[in-house]
């Protein structure tokens, strides 16, 4: 294996000439001596150490990255956001699995602050305000995704989904096509990802006329078992049945269709269902699933570039943190139609 002494001596510079061509350093290098010391590397196959980079450097080129739960289609366009914006760059990522567990996303932050890593991205719906405030007391810049409005804003960047402009189109197309029967499957009402997605929907249904109080709405876990159990209590408590059922991801609302089917209604003509995040399966499922859609790989790419622009700065600031708002839109498909008479 060559070593950067090797790269020198063919080379005919200093180690400290090959190092500041290969880190991409601002310091003076002629043109010519660039070249030569590129292909140096190329003949000689050489790779520099990342260990021995990141100790010179102070940098590991590593970020955490958190996420709720790894088993949710959700995340794979997420992470590949990501990874396309940081590996150019020269970034690995740690991946950390939280199960929506607070004491277990707790004990990967103080992993990810032991591997020295540059940055973290917080994928998370129930962030920790000690994790944001360990994190900056290690200087450790961190991008959150889907902020609780409500903490403190101590992270340097943070992505937010705007879902009002989806969840007005999806009241919109179920409303134009006569449905005033609506019943909601929200996430876990901890979570405030979930209270604002049950009332942007409770809202754009009012101002149709319809009351919330007209609204039957069970709480479910994010999971397609749960959607089904939320969909039977909707169907068990009601002689009256709904007849378009919003929930507030796609997992759940392809769980409000295997309720109906387990029931011989039929979707759409029997009852229309909406999820949200357009997951790879919702456009599989049977019917395909119309859905809110959530710029996932869009949210990746922009964590990380955003986060990767924080450690470039020369004295970067946590005082303002950056907000990146990003919209939903409805993907209408099959899983929606008129109400039967």
């Amino acid at each position: 294996m060559s070593t950067i002494t090797d790269v020198a001596e063919e080379a005919g510079v200093s180690r400290a000439t090959v190092s500041r061509v290969l880190s991409g350093s601002d310091a003076p290098i002629r043109p010519e001596t660039r070249e030569k010391v590129l292909a140096v590397v190329a003949k000689l196959g050489f790779r520099p150490n990342a260990v021995a980079r990141s100790l010179s450097g102070k940098r590991t080129f590593t970020v955490g990255v958190l996420v709720s739960d790894i088993g949710n289609p959700f995340y794979a366009d997420v992470i590949k956001g990501v990874e396309d914006a940081g590996l150019p760059e020269g970034y690995n990522l740690f991946l950390g699995n939280t199960n929506f567990d607070l004491d277990r996303g707790t004990t990967l932050i103080h992993s990810l602050i032991d591997r020295r890593v540059d940055g973290v991205i917080i994928l998370f719906s129930r962030t920790s305000q000690d994790w944001l405030t360990t994190l900056a007391g290690h200087n450790i810049p961190v991008t959150v995704v889907d902020r609780d409005p409500s903490m403190p804003a101590l992270e340097s960047v943070s992505i937010n989904v705007d879902f009002r402009p989806g969840i007005r189109a999806a009241v919109e197309h179920l409303v134009s096509l006569g449905h005033r029967r609506f019943a909601h499957v929200s996430g876990p009402l901890d979570l405030q990802t979930s209270l604002r997605r049950r009332d942007m929907f409770l809202e754009e249904l009012a101002a149709h006329g319809i009351k919330p109080s007209q609204i039957q709405c069970e709480e479910g876990d994010f999971h397609i078992d749960g959607g089904r159990e939320a969909a039977r209590r909707i169907f068990d408590k009601n002689k009256t049945w709904p007849t378009a059922i919003f929930a507030a991801n796609d997992l759940m609302a392809l769980g409000v269709m295997g309720e109906a089917r387990a029931r011989d209604l039929r979707v759409p003509q029997d009852l229309s269902v909406i999820g949200l995040d357009d997951i790879w399966p919702a456009a599989h499922s049977t019917p395909p699933l119309t859905t809110v859609a959530m710029p996932r790989y869009k949210i990746g790419f922009q964590a990380m570039s955003r986060l990767m622009k924080h450690l470039k700065e020369a004295k970067p600031s946590r005082k303002t943190p950056q907000e990146i708002i990003l919209a939903t839109q409805l993907v209408t498909r099959e899983s929606t139609a008129p109400p039967r008479r």
